[in-house]
């Protein structure tokens, strides 16, 4: 496959290579669908496809209606990934969407349950290189996640395949981890496979402090404020409002860091079961905060926030054809 007319980094969407000049916004962690229900549950991905698609193209026109034309997804395998659901919205609106493999904290589909770490490795470079869920459909980065106490045995185990892999492709790896204490546990694991930390993407940072989010893009990896338009949660270092999360990028660009910050909602538009769903709204980004981005850091530096990182970090990988 080859990218259309453009420059830049290419982009590796669901259907087919982009370069990066071609996008003009972005979100950076979104979701279409998620199950949190895992695939143990038989009732695992047991929802009706055609109101759960219905509902996402609606979503995915007004984030068009809004300029929003790059969506990266986040829902990996264990908790609801459907790349052709992802590849249909994609089609149907024109948003082009970034798909994920690697395993949400230990939650391994039946058919990858017994693998070894050479095979979950070579099954998250195979997402990479040919396509995923026997489709043509390519996987564009690894989401790995660790649990709040610290990473387990067999998180770390999935953990370690995922830099396997992404050292082999070069491809980007997304942490999920709202405690710094297990966001560095997870890298040093990462680390030691030889996993370069310039291809890191450490989500949910926004829950820890600035001095941990200074520390890790010291070390070159993108830190992630998600949950924009969010409710506040006093259990980690909130507030999430507005003014705070501003707060917290100001510090990153003051320190130099403007490239290594990424912000998004963390919503999405369906989850199974219902009664998990988000509280967060995925149009709010772009409707409300950015703005407030622009005002109070400048427009050139909120652009390189709201589309050039976001096209960075979740570039293909180098070592992928």
């Amino acid at each position: 496959m080859t990218g259309g007319a453009g420059t830049g980094p290419i982009v590796e969407t669901v259907t087919g290579p982009v370069h990066g000049s071609e996008i003009r916004s972005a979100l950076g962690h979104e979701h279409f669908f998620v199950d949190f229900l895992g695939p143990a549950n038989s009732q695992y991905m047991d929802v009706v496809w055609g109101d759960v698609t219905a509902a996402c193209l609606r979503n995915a026109e007004e984030l068009r209606a809004q300029g929003v034309d790059l969506f990266v997804d986040w829902t990996n395998l264990g908790v609801g990934r459907n790349v052709l659901l992802l590849r249909e919205v994609s089609r149907r609106t024109g948003l082009k969407i970034l798909c994920a493999t690697g395993v949400y904290k230990s939650l391994l589909p039946p058919r990858l349950a017994t693998s070894s770490l050479a095979e979950l490795a070579a099954h998250f470079f195979g997402e990479l290189t040919k396509g995923t869920e026997g489709t043509p459909i390519r996987a564009a980065w690894i989401k790995i996640a660790a649990s709040d106490n610290g990473p387990t045995k067999a998180e770390t185990q999935i953990h370690r395949a995922a830099a396997m892999a992404g050292k082999s492709a070069g491809a980007t790896i997304g942490l999920h981890s709202p405690t710094a204490d297990a966001a560095n546990a997870v890298v040093k694991t990462l680390e030691r496979e030889g996993f370069d930390l310039r291809r890191f993407v450490w989500a949910h940072a926004q829950t820890c402090s600035s001095a941990e989010h200074l520390a890790m893009a010291a070390r070159g990896a993108v830190v992630q404020f998600d949950a924009i338009g969010g409710a506040s949660d006093e259990n980690f270092h909130g507030p999430f409002d507005d003014d705070s999360m501003l707060d917290r990028i100001q510090v990153m660009v003051e320190a130099g860091f403007r490239d290594r910050v990424v912000v998004s909602t963390d919503a999405s538009v369906v989850v199974h079961p219902q009664a998990k769903q988000y509280d967060r709204d995925n149009t709010y980004l772009h409707r409300t905060f950015a703005p407030k981005l622009c005002d109070r850091i400048g427009e050139a530096a909120a652009q390189t926030i709201l589309r050039d990182n976001v096209v960075r970090a979740f570039r293909r990988g180098s070592r992928v054809r």
